[in-house]
């Protein structure tokens, strides 16, 4: 247990207080040691139940205010730290001069039917007061066989330990795969993969930031956010995906939705453990994981044994859907010289930026403002700029909901920034039917918020990339179903047009004002609400047809960390 802020030898588990500062050095230790991070309610439930309980239920992780997990490496530099070093948040590859050294490893033996990975990484800390060699080994698809290993040294002896780890596995030095020069590959030894970092400067015909724009100066610099190619490579690089079997320009719808129904395969095995004998059941999950990483090549295949894991591909695959498309309409990988002003009217959506004295401006800077939660304390929100939206056929669709449905409310959606040329183009979609389940609260919807932060939190920026961007959306929510914990279903019940998850803090409601006459903005500072023993922290809302939404403003939005 934690004493004071000293870990002792046997330790369980960390018991966090509050919110979770991920600086922290025990909570660092606790993570690279792979000890599990838990509420603090924890030892009271123990004491109350007289029994050690599992930290599964208690972890902070799995709180329903998590920040999702989609990314399982963070891109810094010009490579990605390994998640299982624990120090992805906190560190970064040692990069000196040309050098990176992280390379992954592989070793395949169909004979002896051996299919074996070795990653080896120098990491530093941010603040540069240490370094590490870290080490991963196993067998490609079978987690059980393998280890880790994580050892501290100095920045020299970091660099010599991983030239000689990097000798002793595949018979070459590392220069001569560094520099592309004299590498054998030795028998019986690993071969490194040629992995695409998604950060390097790809060849260009045309400078597009040099191209004459008729564009707005705001809307200009839009485009250069939404069109850069090297985000979308970054994303790639951060889902895990092996760039050099599926490119950008290779990604393909077709195998994204295979990727959905291996994932719901499994998870349907998962559930139906009385179906088939284990042995048989454990050969189907080896195939559907099998079957899912040919579709969706990953620097790290392994089978998908759990919900968490389930839902973990599952949104990556959504974020893949937006990137498709994105891909298909600029063609990232094709060697065009389409200037911003063509990319912009392939979007088929009027993006109009707003007067910053404009009333609609400052409308929304209040509502951004005022509605910053209380528990997200690790970064505030600057606005930047405003864009009115207009896409086409939206409006035409929108209109039988707005003139029908009551209890109209302007709302926040928060997505990636790789997400939006998807969703200007296509609007906003719900998750396709050969999709999962698992990881929606309230079922396969649109989600919305009342609290910015809420929302801001799933824009996924980080301190080397702070600007985000957010949508406002007109939302047609009629008679709700309220619900107090998530509940699976496909739609409301009958006589009902939208569901809401009630919060325990909300927008003071004296403070809402009306748009535009009949959409009310509640952007009311948060306060307790009346709400009594719910499991969220923060009012959602749901919609399950897409045409109950209208986009009407996108926000530039600068993070300012504070950690």
């Amino acid at each position: 247990m934690l004493i004071g802020n000293i870990c002792i030898a046997d330790v369980d588990c960390l018991i966090s207080c509050g919110e979770l500062d991920n600086e922290n050095a025990e909570v660092r230790k606790a993570r690279r040691l792979k000890i599990p991070i838990v509420r603090e309610d924890y030892i009271g439930e123990c004491i109350r139940k007289n029994r050690t309980l599992p930290f599964d239920l208690y972890k902070v992780e799995n709180t329903l205010e998590s920040k999702g997990g989609t990314v399982t490496v963070k891109v810094k530099g010009r490579s990605a730290v390994h998640e299982s070093s624990g120090l992805q948040d906190t560190a970064h590859i040692l990069e000196d001069g040309k050098s990176i050294y992280n390379t992954t490893l592989n070793m395949s033996d169909l004979a002896r039917g051996v299919n074996s990975y070795y990653v080896l990484q120098v990491i530093e800390e941010d603040d540069g007061s240490e370094c590490y060699v870290f080490r991963k080994w196993g067998r490609v698809g079978n987690e059980r066989i393998g280890s880790q290993k994580l050892e501290e040294m100095s920045k020299t002896d970091a660099i010599q330990e991983f030239k000689r780890l990097f000798l002793e596995k595949t018979g070459n030095p590392w220069e001569a795969w560094e520099r592309k020069t004299n590498f054998q590959k030795q028998p019986g030894r690993f071969y490194p993969l040629d992995i695409d970092y998604g950060v390097k400067q790809a060849p260009k015909r045309k400078d597009i930031s040099e191209t004459k724009s008729s564009l707005a100066p705001q809307l200009l610099e839009l485009m250069k956010m939404l069109f850069n190619v090297e985000t979308y490579r970054a994303a790639m690089t951060e889902f895990e995906i092996n760039m050099s079997e599926m490119p950008l320009g290779k990604l393909s719808k077709e195998n994204i939705q295979k990727g959905f129904e291996a994932l719901t395969e499994i998870q349907n095995l998962l559930k139906n453990t009385a179906d088939q004998a284990l042995a048989v059941r454990e050969s189907l999950i080896v195939a559907a994981s099998n079957r899912f990483f040919t579709l969706i090549p990953s620097i790290h295949p392994h089978i998908i044994r759990d919900e968490d894991e389930i839902m973990i591909k599952a949104k990556m695959l959504e974020a893949l859907q937006d990137i498709e498309i994105a891909s298909k309409l600029v063609g990232f990988d094709s060697d065009n010289d389409e200037s911003l002003d063509d990319k912009y009217m392939k979007l088929h959506c009027n993006i109009a930026p707003l007067p910053h004295d404009s009333e609609d401006y400052k409308l929304v800077e209040r509502y951004l403002l005022n509605t910053h939660a209380p528990t997200h304390k690790d970064w505030s929100l600057e606005l930047e700029e405003v864009f009115s939206l207009d896409r086409d056929g939206e409006l035409n669709k929108y209109s039988r909901y707005k003139n029908n449905l009551h209890n109209k409310m302007l709302l926040w959606h928060g997505s990636r920034l790789t997400n939006f040329v998807g969703i200007l183009s296509q609007g906003l979609r719900i998750a396709p039917p050969e999709a999962p389940v698992t990881g929606y609260m309230f079922g396969k919807g649109l989600y919305f918020a009342d609290l910015v932060s809420k929302s801001a939190q799933y824009c996924y920026v980080d301190r080397g990339n702070p600007v985000g961007l957010m949508l406002l959306s007109e939302v047609a929510l009629g008679d709700m179903y309220e619900l107090k914990k998530a509940t699976s279903m496909d739609k409301p019940p009958r006589g009902k047009h939208s569901t809401k998850g009630l919060g325990k803090t909300v927008p003071l409601e004296s403070e809402f004002v009306n748009w535009r006459d009949d959409v009310v903005v509640p952007c009311g500072k948060p306060v307790p609400s009346s709400v009594r023993s719910s499991e969220l922290l923060y009012n959602e809302y749901i919609v399950y047809n897409t045409s109950q939404v209208k986009m009407q403003f996108l926000l530039k939005v600068r993070f300012h960390h504070k950690r």
